[in-house]
């Protein structure tokens, strides 16, 4: 059996910029090549590949996981494998990209290598198999994780077989399925563990909404303003619909919802791709003939200035869910820096962001342009994770383990969970690796 070697070539020990290179004597595949927004300099994109590469695998659109995909196709020339919703949300986010790097950093590409996705692209179908390189067998399952989002299963020519999971989420939330879990037998997983330590254990998404729906309604009842930093694909949609449905059940008043930010471009796919949403939102847009967030309440943001002087209550959503940059520093300017308003972080963030600072209890943020400011409104944070937390990752795991896997490997998480959730591993004879950055190993 002719071995297959696999280089990590970010997302190792870390979260941000996760790249895998797997090879054998057939050629190279890319499996994600993303960036670490909280990153400077090279360190925000993955390390070169070894090999030719023949193809680019893309699991879905977070900046993350494709940041740096167009530099990859700029340079090797490669065909892309994604489904339809990963390559239109990404060039979206591609763009929107580009504009936050700062000017005195190099931009990692230009605007014209982010239209190779379109040009380069082979569509990618959940449980269709197709051959990225000569004699590679290629299989997408749904990963739960956000519109489009797929695990990618790869068997070389010689049989040793690979599942990467990606951004991974088990469970069911208001717009996806959770991943599935009909998978066939494979010998290595390598899976992100995000949320991989002993302390992560997601509460159930009714007892997040409803805790963020009243700390919500007690802001807006005092007549403060809330604001949603929220990325522009998953979360957005998830606050969104959460928000809706409280607003029907009479249980939080209504007011302006704000929408700002590429969320308001991003939303659109979810009703041209509505055939990849659960089911029971297919049959309502197919009933109602309406758009998810066509609701009376539901705003686009179209001048911002006139927001800024508004007296009433009202929620603003916008980008960026880390704080790195977009409209959210407007608003943290004008509302974050008074009392009885209201920041609601909704998604993990990356160790050097300032979403990160906020949420570490850090109240003087420097902004891109040099300034700060002093924050002195409330600050949350609700888990509507769209990661598996540690109970569920065991158990994805160990089914498969149940079925021959040979070992794991762990990607995409702070190293001290990844080392928490080995020991709950090994403790049921699990297999299990942490590879650092840059390292090359070897399956057989």
């Amino acid at each position: 059996m002719a071995d297959v070697k696999v280089s990590f070539l970010g997302g190792a020990r870390g979260v941000g910029r996760s790249s895998i290179e797997i090879s054998d004597d057939s050629g190279s595949i890319i499996l994600d090549s993303g960036v670490n927004l909280g990153g400077k300099g090279r360190e925000r994109c993955p390390i070169d590949p070894e090999g030719e590469i023949s193809a680019l695998i893309l699991t879905h659109a977070h900046l993350d996981h494709s940041g740096y995909a167009p530099a990859i196709l700029s340079k090797w020339d490669c065909d892309l494998f994604a489904t339809p919703p990963t390559v239109d949300i990404s060039e979206i986010l591609l763009r929107d990209y580009l504009n936050l790097v700062s000017e005195d950093e190099a931009k990692p590409y230009n605007a014209s290598d982010i239209t190779l996705l379109r040009r380069k692209e082979k569509s990618i179908r959940f449980g269709l198999a197709m051959e990225p390189i000569d004699g590679w067998k290629l299989i997408p399952f749904n990963a739960g994780h956000v519109l489009g989002s797929a695990m990618i299963y790869l068997k070389s020519p010689k049989g040793v077989s690979v599942l990467y999971t990606g951004d991974l989420n088990t469970t069911n939330t208001r717009t996806l399925r959770g991943a599935d879990m009909n998978l066939p037998e494979v010998d290595y997983l390598i899976i992100e563990s995000t949320y991989g330590g002993d302390e992560d254990i997601h509460p159930s998404r009714k007892k997040v909404e409803r805790k963020f729906v009243e700390d919500v309604e007690k802001v807006l009842g005092s007549g403060g303003v809330v604001i949603v930093p929220a990325f522009a694909l998953g979360r957005s949609q998830e606050v969104l619909l959460t928000l809706i449905h409280y607003i029907e059940s009479g249980f939080l008043q209504e007011v302006p919802i704000f929408v700002d930010g590429m969320i308001r471009e991003v939303s659109k796919f979810y009703s041209m791709y509505w055939s990849w949403l659960r089911p029971e939102l297919q049959r309502r847009i197919r009933e109602s003939k309406r758009g998810l967030f066509d609701h009376r309440a539901i705003e686009e943001v179209r001048n911002r200035d006139e927001l800024l002087e508004l007296s009433e209550p009202f929620i603003v959503i916008t980008t960026s869910g880390m704080l790195q940059g977009g409209p959210v520093l407007t608003y943290l300017k004008h509302y974050g820096t008074k009392r009885g308003n209201l920041i609601y972080l909704t998604g993990y963030q990356v160790r050097g962001t300032r979403g990160r600072l906020l949420l570490d209890g850090v109240r003087d943020l420097q902004l891109p342009d040099g300034s700060s400011i002093h924050i002195d409104a409330d600050v949350k944070f609700a888990d509507f994770s769209a990661h598996a937390d540690q109970p569920n990752l065991i158990n994805f795991i160990s089914k498969l383990w149940g079925k021959g896997l040979k070992e794991v490997m762990l990607v995409h998480g702070e190293y001290d969970k990844m080392i928490q959730l080995r020991r709950k591993l090994e403790k049921r004879g699990i297999r299990t690796y942490i590879p650092k950055l840059g390292e090359r190993i070897t399956l057989s």
